[in-house]
């Protein structure tokens, strides 16, 4: 059997955000669509702005926009015998065996286990010898020539490292594809990649006022990021990372999306009291009493400030999608997700192109793209909001903030943006 190669011992040395090293248990929710692009080349060959190693049939991907800081390391071994072919009790004991090579213990709590059509999902929290703490998920499938293809996925648990995650995910699962683990047409009825749309859609339920007639700025205390752990459907353990708008007055909504200027609170609180709380700040203690379940949590760690825009702020870059956001549910027997790249130019312009077709041409945009009506326009940022006027006459206003420390990672609405490189 292919021996693991270890995790490089310098990744969770530079993990250097303290409030977001500890792992809560469970499996990371990962947003994914089985439906993929079939490629021309090998499927085991570059991933777009992942470095690529390679050693006989062992590939291992680390996104360049990560190297020496927050790590996620992505492995794809050469196809072996799985025995008598039983993938579940297969898997559990190569796990076993991986995490003693790594010097790895398990976390308290069940593993994360899952079936995605023909493949196995199998995810573990660890902490290594250092103490460090880290999610590990394993998938597993078996190819049309009867040999398991196997692959391993280890990242530091911080909400940043979510698109990458399933930029992994989505590069195994067309693997499969290709070797005959999923037939090529294999789709599920929801998990068909989501087109431009001209009026994209917000959370249903949510009630808004006319453009800037919800909160003001000065009754916005900010919006902060925790991390949790949820069952989905089929009782599958899941790992968000939800956001909290605080408000000066000690209550608190949870997943803005509309720009919070134009959020109808007192409607709000009335259609969709369970999004709403209350909260207090002692220290670096966050406590939050949510009115689903009147119980008080206290954040100690794994909670971290988003930052509002600069009003009229400008940015140049393309940036990439892979994500529902922190509540996006599981449907049926596939993860659907909504994917998509974003370009803003420093002129204040942007362009939308979906995973349905087209690409970005750089950190100015696709001459092509800005063309169609409906996939550009103009932006304005204004603090915790960013306003997308299309050339159609189509106007959007979504929840906005950058993530700590860079503008290279930003949340709009319920999804997590990262470059593209």
């Amino acid at each position: 059997m292919q021996k693991i190669n270890t995790l490089p011992g310098h990744w969770s040395e530079n993990c250097t955000d303290p409030d977001m090293k500890h792992l809560l248990h469970g499996l990371l929710y990962m947003t994914l669509s089985i439906a993929l692009p079939a490629r021309a080349q090998s499927p085991i060959g570059p991933i777009q702005g992942w470095k690529m190693k390679t050693d006989g049939g062992h590939y291992s991907y680390t996104p360049t926009a990560l190297i020496g800081s927050i790590p996620i390391n992505y492995d794809i071994y050469p196809p072996v015998a799985a025995g008598n072919g039983d993938l579940a009790d297969w898997l559990p004991n190569i796990v076993q065996k991986d995490l003693a090579d790594l010097h790895y213990t398990p976390l308290p709590g069940k593993p994360g286990e899952q079936d995605i059509k023909t493949i196995k999902f199998y995810s573990v929290g660890v902490k290594d010898a250092a103490g460090k703490q880290w999610l590990v998920s394993y998938m597993v499938f078996t190819r049309a020539d009867g040999l398991v293809r196997y692959g391993r996925i280890i990242e530091s648990p911080v909400s940043s490292i979510k698109p990458y995650m399933t930029t992994a995910v989505q590069h195994f699962i067309t693997i499969c594809k290709k070797e005959g683990g999923l037939p090529e047409n294999s789709t599920a009825s929801n998990d068909k990649p989501a087109a431009t749309q001209k009026t994209p859609p917000q959370k249903k339920g949510t009630p808004t006022t006319a453009p800037g007639q919800g909160l003001q700025p000065s009754q916005i205390r900010g919006i902060a990021m925790h991390l949790e752990y949820s069952t989905g459907v089929g009782g599958m353990t899941i790992i968000v990372y939800n956001s909290y708008l605080l408000l000066q007055d000690g209550t608190c909504y949870k997943h803005c999306e509309v720009s919070p200027y134009d959020l109808d609170v007192p409607g709000s609180r009335v259609s969709e009291p369970n999004q709403w709380g209350t909260w207090k700040l002692e220290d670096k203690t966050l406590s939050v009493t949510m009115n689903s379940d009147h119980k008080t949590d206290k954040w100690d760690k794994n909670w971290f400030w988003g930052r509002p825009a600069v009003k009229n702020e400008k940015i140049t870059g393309s940036y990439h999608t892979i994500s529902g956001g922190g509540n996006t549910a599981l449907g049926g027997g596939a993860m659907v997700y909504a994917s998509g790249n974003i370009t803003f130019s420093d002129q204040g312009q942007f362009t939308r192109v979906s995973s349905g077709g087209g690409s970005n041409s750089g950190p100015t945009g696709s001459v092509t793209a800005y063309s169609n009506k409906d996939a550009a326009g103009v932006y304005i940022f204004d603090g915790y909001s960013l306003e997308l006027h299309y050339n159609n006459g189509t106007v959007v206003r979504r929840c906005f903030y950058f993530y700590p420390k860079t503008k290279d990672t930003f949340s709009i609405g319920d999804n997590d943006y990262v470059p593209v490189k």
